[in-house]
């Protein structure tokens, strides 16, 4: 197989595992030759994975956790590049999302291997940033900021759990006035999310089952409160039951304003993104990704 790979890793968020020989005993028998760029800084990856594009690269792999596949992801939106994504930090939803190995030697395969197929997965922009998985406001949002990095690094994924806990302490009801295609509602709850991925850190689960990496809709869902009805009307839609419309409200849409009687924080993908009012809109099969034939 005369391919070039790129491998973009991002030592901050990655697992303590010999990346480096693992990889290498992938791809060296399959005659691949393969090169690693170590990023630093916010922006880095984003770089990297423009130039290994523009220079011709067969293929750009993600190291590293969400937010470095987010930021390869916009290097090569709108281009031909494929990428694939190695999942080496905390959650890993969007491997998870996609289907692939969660160990690093299994993914490094999958990414070679002659039965992966190119999917084309949206992505979002949410004023001037980028997402790949979703915006959070409310408790969504206040979730992500209490686990922070000190958090993940203790307990890994149980952080969110944790952050979750904490959360439900200091978030109250809110009001928002949402702006569907033109169309505007109302709603209020503790958390309203905005997601092109719905997966929540279990693979082959997620948030509802209309929701799609490359469908062209984002889904907006609000949460009515964090208690037993809402957390039951969300297990009936993961379970593709009809969800209870008084604790849980799901819309699709491909252009959204979100406001909120009071500026509220917004999360994305993992980052602090400044306060509401937040125009959203989809960018439809934005980067090719590299996952296991759907079945």
């Amino acid at each position: 197989m005369n391919k070039q790979i790129l491998v973009i890793a991002n030592p901050a968020s990655g697992k303590p595992e010999p990346v480096l020989s693992t990889l290498n005993s992938v791809f060296r028998p399959a005659g691949i030759e393969w090169e690693i760029d170590i990023t630093h800084q916010s922006g880095d990856a984003t770089r990297s994975a423009r130039q290994a594009a523009e220079s011709g690269i067969d293929l750009v792999l993600s190291y590293g956790g969400d937010g470095t596949v987010m930021e390869v992801a916009q290097g090569l939106m709108g281009g031909d590049t494929p990428m694939a994504i190695l999942p080496g930090g905390t959650a890993n939803l969007m491997s998870r999302e996609l289907g692939l190995p969660q160990d690093l030697a299994g993914a490094a395969q999958a990414a070679i291997s002659e039965d992966s197929v190119v999917r084309k997965v949206d992505m979002g922009l949410a004023g001037e940033n980028y997402f790949i998985l979703r915006v959070g406001i409310g408790f969504a949002g206040e979730k992500v900021k209490q686990a922070d990095r000190e958090l993940k690094d203790r307990f890994g994924l149980m952080a969110y759990t944790i952050g979750a806990l904490k959360a439900m302490k200091v978030t109250k009801r809110w009001k928002w006035k949402i702006t569907l295609d033109g169309e505007e509602h109302e709603a209020d709850g503790m958390s309203l999310l905005v997601d092109n991925s719905g997966n929540f850190g279990v693979s082959g689960v997620s948030l509802s089952h209309k929701i799609r990496v490359d469908d062209g809709f984002l889904d907006v869902i609000v949460v009515r409160d964090p208690g037993f009805k809402s957390i039951y009307s969300l297990g009936a839609s993961v379970a593709n039951k009809q969800p209870d419309p008084d604790s849980f409200k799901h819309w699709q849409a491909k252009e959204i304003r979100i406001e909120a009687e009071t500026p509220q924080p917004i999360n994305g993908d993992g980052e602090m993104w400044g306060e509401t009012p937040i125009q959203i809109k989809i960018i439809p099969g934005a980067v090719n990704i590299l996952a296991p034939a759907q079945t």
